[in-house]
């Protein structure tokens, strides 16, 4: 076995890691103790990276001939996108995810020319990816897959078209993923106050559960991001987060919830590098947490509660207090507006309005007490 491995490594194949070269370019290496690195010359992901990656695996094997993507098809398409990981998002896991859809989207189509790729095959294929498969943690598709694989699918063909591959963008052209009638979705459920306050009177201070709970709720960040969270990395009363989806660098305030969830834990359950440990001591991995947090929740009489959700509420939260939508995303680490509505739409309705209508009036009133002000002034002259 390869060991444990970093957290940067951990979505690459065995014995693989990668580096950043003195020119800014990522690349990618192969070690299996104790023998020499050995370097890839081909593109993460492409049949020809899979290729080396075999070679180095089985060096007394003989060598897998590298086969080309014939040219005009989509495997070509895909090669050449995926080339660059920067066009596929911003953080090495973003674009692991995107290269897993885009993987997916080739699997048993791959030689099919791309100028013949029409509007009502991806409306097929889109459609399809909307019927959700297998059960429990391992379920696959359903409306959010179908989205993000349109989503995708429109920036990849907007390549080809530069690339003059094609001359127009059929994933463009086809129907926008609706939610079905009557199945109207937000997402997952955005935590209320009472359901905060159940969670907290269920899991006390000085448990796990707890603190993993108010460290969301007060970090409002990704589980990727709070499983790496510790008390060492404190500075002048705040938290430095680098966002694994965004990369994002954000420094947050520990308020005084959070800290004294903090200095609850038994030195056991934690450690000065990470505030979350599992029961044997070492780490959560973000699957692991999410996992393991909604044992938490379905525990506290919550069963429709997620870590994401916390996360919501937070966002919830500073929009009932009206603050700004930089504000809120000098918290979240989120850029567009756009995205951040999505997970504020659950915010108080009646407070707001309630808000809003008091601001009318005392407006309204002002004007009518100027005009007032006014005529008295006309008349006296």
């Amino acid at each position: 076995m390869g060991g444990p491995r970093s957290r940067a490594n951990r979505f690459l194949p065995l014995y693989v890691s990668k580096f950043e070269s003195q020119h800014g370019n990522v690349r990618y290496y192969f070690r299996k103790k104790p023998g020499p690195k050995q370097y890839f010359k081909s593109v993460l992901g492409t049949p020809a990276f899979l290729a080396e990656y075999n070679a180095f695996l089985n060096p007394a094997a003989p060598a897998a001939p590298v086969t080309r993507a014939e040219p005009g098809t989509l495997n070509e398409l895909l090669d050449r996108y995926m080339s660059v990981p920067e066009r596929l998002g911003p953080s090495a896991v973003t674009q692991q995810k995107i290269t897993a859809i885009l993987e997916d989207f080739r699997e048993g189509r791959g030689d099919r020319p791309v100028a013949q790729v029409t509007f009502e095959a991806i409306d097929k294929i889109v459609a399809k990816k909307m019927v959700k498969t297998g059960t429990g943690n391992k379920t696959k598709g359903g409306l959010h897959a179908a989205r993000k694989l349109r989503k995708e699918l429109i920036r990849l063909f907007d390549f080809a078209i530069k690339a003059k591959m094609i001359g127009e963008n059929p994933a463009r052209m086809s129907e926008k993923v609706k939610t079905p009638a009557g199945e109207r979705s937000h997402g997952f459920h955005t935590w209320t106050e009472e359901e905060i306050t159940q969670y907290r009177d269920h899991h006390r201070l000085g448990t796990r559960e707890r603190l993993a709970m108010e460290l969301i709720l007060w970090t409002d960040q990704r589980r990727s991001d709070v499983v790496k969270m510790g008390k060492a990395q404190i500075k002048n009363g705040r938290l430095p987060v680098e966002q694994d989806k965004t990369g994002e660098t954000l420094w947050l305030a520990v308020p005084g919830q959070l800290l004294e969830a903090v200095i609850a834990m038994p030195p056991k359950h934690t450690n000065p590098f990470c505030f979350l440990i599992t029961s044997r001591g070492k780490p959560f991995t973000k699957e692991s947490f999410g996992n393991w947090f909604k044992k938490a929740c379905v525990a506290a009489g919550l069963p429709h509660c997620t870590a994401h959700g916390l996360r919501k509420a937070t966002l919830r939260r500073m929009a009932e207090l009206q603050m700004s939508n930089k504000t809120m995303k000098s918290v979240s680490g989120q850029r567009s507006d756009k995205t951040l509505a999505k997970y504020i739409e659950k915010a108080d309705q009646t407070r707001l309005a309630d808000s809003a209508i008091s601001q009318l009036a005392a407006w309204e009133r002002s004007l009518a007490a100027n005009d007032s002000d006014e005529k008295v002034a006309g008349e006296s002259a």
